[in-house]
């Protein structure tokens, strides 16, 4: 039964051992980022701060209305002066009266409503924020796909490192295991001390490389979970494997590129949108604006305060429209209109450069991925060929008909095509992601 029950115990606290480690698929780490990447979230709020824009915006044409209050007590009445024989024609040539029009309080409160009727730069103004809207989605749509580009390439470097920890881990058991029996041999006089001397250099070289590869794992691990937004110091186990995605890599078989698809296109297009909407706008300054206002005031006097305790208020009603033309501005307005019309045929032209930069690029992807792919099969059929000749030097070596040397010359080149053959494996997913990533969609 104690062993049961510490059964029991060891398993329970194997499974939260391993409850602590997240499994992450390719896709898992995308979607994950997707959620907790802080550039990916930041700009989605940037897309929610360009929708309440519009929000803000439209509401300039909307009704405005505004209470107001106020209470007043004069220190001090206004005195106002005026000629003294006005009101007495007794009173001397150039004497002043001094006269207080106003009383010690005065209290009123109201209400006033305005309704814009036309005004070009509001509608221009609105059509400009629906389309900061549509470049903060753009902007947001352009950082998921580097995000996602950047995770994919991250995940193919983990993968890429623990492929070459396996070969080389599998090189040096070999060479472990051939080395003992060297040493066994050489115990009983029946080799040179030179041969095992041979092998533990060739051992010690591997496990060199092997604590190179292993480092390589600990921060390609670490890159990976910093792209898409956990903690650097959790534990991760990648679902995928590297055989998946090799058997993925095919001949070029691009898809048909087009332009109106790229994200940067669609991004330069609404930049020269804000430029054309930026000219009607100017032109718009040439028209008038109109505005409809209504004001309503209670308004209380008195030499005591009594306006919170039944004073008398006396309204003061306003109902009128304000019509707002421009007539001289010398020149100021032609000269920003001008400006204005400059800036969208530069836009326009950026359009026209960015299409012919996003073909090339797509046209070089492909390329590049081609030639890669090519890489990819030469250094495959080299690695598989350096294995050959290895393997059957091991046994040559171990029936007396190869040098210690030669073993180990055979092992370098072997070692060396195995890193071309990792090198090549990793060039040819990362165009072929490239590839995909110039087509500018998700």
């Amino acid at each position: 039964m104690k062993k049961i029950y510490l059964l029991l115990i060891v398993n329970t606290l194997t499974l939260i051992a391993v409850g602590q480690e997240a499994t992450l698929s390719l896709d898992d780490a995308k979607n994950y980022a997707l959620k907790n990447n802080t550039d990916n979230i930041k700009s989605e709020m940037d897309v929610k701060i360009a929708k309440k824009k519009v929000a803000e915006t439209r509401a300039i044409g909307l009704p405005q209305v505004v209470a107001e209050g106020n209470l007043q007590k004069f220190l001090d009445i206004p005195v106002s002066l005026a000629p003294a024989n006005a009101f007495n024609p007794l009173a001397p040539e150039g004497q002043l009266a001094e006269l207080q029009f106003g009383l010690e309080y005065n209290n009123n409160y109201g209400i006033s409503a305005s309704q814009l009727i036309f005004d070009g730069s509001y509608i221009v103004g609105l059509q400009a924020a629906k389309t900061y809207k549509e470049i903060s989605i753009n902007n947001q749509v352009k950082t998921e796909i580097q995000l996602l580009e950047e995770v994919t390439q991250a995940y193919f470097t983990v993968l890429i490192a623990k492929e070459n920890t396996e070969i080389l881990s599998q090189t040096l058991n070999s060479t472990e295991k051939i080395l003992m029996e060297t040493e066994a041999l050489y115990e009983v006089g029946l080799t040179e001390e030179q041969n095992v001397e041979q092998l533990t250099l060739n051992v010690n070289e591997i496990k060199t490389q092997l604590g190179i590869a292993k480092g390589q794992i600990n921060f390609a691990e670490k890159l990976l979970k910093l792209k898409i937004g956990m903690d650097i110091d959790s534990a991760i186990i990648l679902s995928d494997n590297i055989e998946g995605f090799i058997t993925g890599v095919t001949p070029l078989n691009a898809d048909e590129f087009n332009v109106n698809n790229h994200i940067d296109f669609q991004m330069m297009e609404n930049n020269a949108r804000l430029m054309k909407l930026n000219l009607r706008k100017e032109k718009y300054s040439f028209l008038p604006s109109v505005n409809l206002f209504f004001n309503h005031q209670q308004q209380n006097m008195n030499n005591e305060f009594d306006a919170l305790s039944g004073g008398r208020y006396y309204p003061s009603t306003v109902l009128g429209a304000k019509l707002t033309l421009p007539i001289l501005t010398s020149g100021s307005r032609l000269a920003k209109m001008s400006q204005a019309k400059i800036e969208l045929e530069k836009s326009e032209l950026d359009v026209q450069q960015v299409e012919q930069n996003l073909l090339y690029q797509s046209q070089l992807a492909q390329s590049n991925y081609e030639t890669d792919y090519e890489v990819y099969l030469n250094q495959k059929e080299n690695m598989e060929l350096s294995k050959k000749i290895y393997d059957k030097t091991i046994n040559k070596y171990k029936e007396g008909m190869a040098s210690s040397l030669e073993l180990s010359q055979t092992q370098n080149q072997y070692l060396s095509a195995e890193g071309k053959y990792i090198r090549s494996i990793l060039d040819v997913l990362k165009s072929k992601s490239q590839l995909k990533l110039s087509y500018g969609s998700k």
